[in-house]
C-alpha cells in the first residue's frame, strides 16, 4: 500500500528494513517504488542487495529494474541486466521480451532491439509495435514501414499503438506521403478509433514538410479539440520554414493552451527574433514577467566508457 503512495516511501521502506523475512513479492514492491518515482540508482542499488541476499527475482522484478535502466538510458546497466537472465536462466517472458527491445531502443542500441525481437520464440501485437517504435527513434522509417507490412502479412493485428508508432516514425524520417497513407487507413478502419496523439503525430509530420495548408485542414475537422502539442508543433513548423504570419495566426492559440508554459513564450520569442520583431518580442517578456514566468535550463546527460 504505501509502495503506491509516493509521499509515503519513506514509510514502506522503513517496514522493509525492519522486515525480518524479505521474499521476491517485498524486494518487487520496493523496487518497482523507487524505479516509478524516478530514483532509478536506489532501484538498482536494491537490485543487487536483493540478489546478494540470494532472492531470485521475477518478472515483475526485472520488468521494474529495465524500467530503471530506461531512466538512465544506461546501456551498461541494461546489457548487465540482460546477460543476468540469460547466466541464470530465468522464464523469458513475452512482457519481458518487448520490455528489452525497448530498453535495448531507448539506450541507444538498435541492433539490440532486433536481435531481441529474432530470437522472440513467441511475439504478440506489443512486441511488433514496439519494434516498430525502435526503428522510427532511430530514424529508421523505411524499415519501420516494412515492419509494419510484415506484421499485417503474418495475421497480427494492429492496434492503436501500432498505428501511433507507424505514423511517429514516419514523422521521424520524413515519410510524408507514406504517414498520410497509413492515417487514411487507420480512418478507414472502424475497428481502430483515431486519439488526439495520431492527429498531433500527422499534424507535426505535415508542418515539419511545410505543408501548412494541409496541417490546419486537419486541425479544423478533427473531431476533438486541439491539444497543446498540437498548436506547439505547428508554430514550431512556422519557425522552421520562416512562416511568420502563420506563427502570429496561431499565437494566441498556442498561449491559452498552456498559459504557463515557458516554453511557449520562448519559441515565440525565437520567431519574433529572427525576423527582428523586438516589439513583440517585449510584448511577450512583459506577458511572461505578469505571470511570474522564469526560463528554465536544460542539460545534457552522457555515459562514459570504463
Amino acid at each position: 500500500m504505501y509502495c503506491q503512495c509516493g509521499e509515503s516511501l519513506h514509510i514502506a521502506e522503513l517496514i522493509f528494513e525492519g522486515s525480518s523475512f524479505r521474499d521476491v513479492v517485498l524486494w518487487s514492491s520496493i523496487i518497482g517504488s523507487y524505479s516509478r518515482r524516478g530514483d532509478s540508482y536506489k532501484a538498482l542499488k536494491l537490485f543487487n542487495k536483493m540478489r546478494t541476499e540470494e532472492t531470485e527475482p521475477n518478472y515483475v522484478t526485472l520488468l521494474a529494474v529495465i524500467s530503471a535502466c530506461i531512466n538512465l538510458s544506461s546501456l551498461k546497466h541494461g546489457c548487465g541486466l540482460h546477460g543476468y537472465i540469460l547466466k541464470f536462466g530465468l522464464s523469458f517472458s513475452i512482457s519481458l521480451g518487448n520490455a528489452l527491445i525497448n530498453m535495448y531502443a531507448k539506450c541507444g542500441c538498435l541492433d539490440g532491439s532486433r536481435k531481441i525481437f529474432l530470437e522472440m520464440p513467441h511475439r504478440d501485437s506489443v512486441s511488433w509495435s514496439t519494434l516498430i517504435s525502435a526503428y522510427g527513434l532511430h530514424g529508421c522509417g523505411e524499415q519501420a514501414l516494412q515492419l509494419f507490412y510484415e506484421m499485417r502479412e503474418r495475421g497480427v493485428e494492429p492496434d492503436a499503438i501500432t498505428f501511433l508508432a507507424v505514423l511517429s516514425a514516419c514523422n521521424h524520417a520524413g515519410l510524408v506521403t507514406e504517414g498520410q497513407q497509413v492515417f487514411k487507413q487507420v480512418n478507414a478502419d472502424c475497428k481502430i478509433s483515431l486519439t488526439i496523439e495520431h492527429y498531433a503525430c500527422l499534424v507535426d509530420l505535415l508542418g515539419r514538410s511545410g505543408k501548412f495548408e494541409d496541417a490546419l485542414e486537419i486541425v479544423r475537422t478533427m473531431p476533438m479539440k486541439p491539444s497543446a502539442r498540437i498548436w506547439s508543433s505547428l508554430v514550431s513548423a512556422c519557425k522552421l520554414h520562416g512562416r511568420l504570419d502563420i506563427a502570429e495566426m496561431l499565437a494566441p492559440q498556442l498561449i491559452i493552451s498552456e498559459p504557463d508554459n515557458v516554453a511557449n513564450y520562448t519559441l515565440l520569442n525565437m520567431i519574433y527574433a529572427e525576423h527582428g520583431h523586438w516589439l513583440d518580442i517585449e510584448q511577450v517578456r512583459k506577458a511572461m514577467k505578469l505571470q511570474r514566468l522564469k526560463k528554465s535550463y536544460g542539460f545534457s546527460r552522457i555515459e562514459a566508457g570504463d
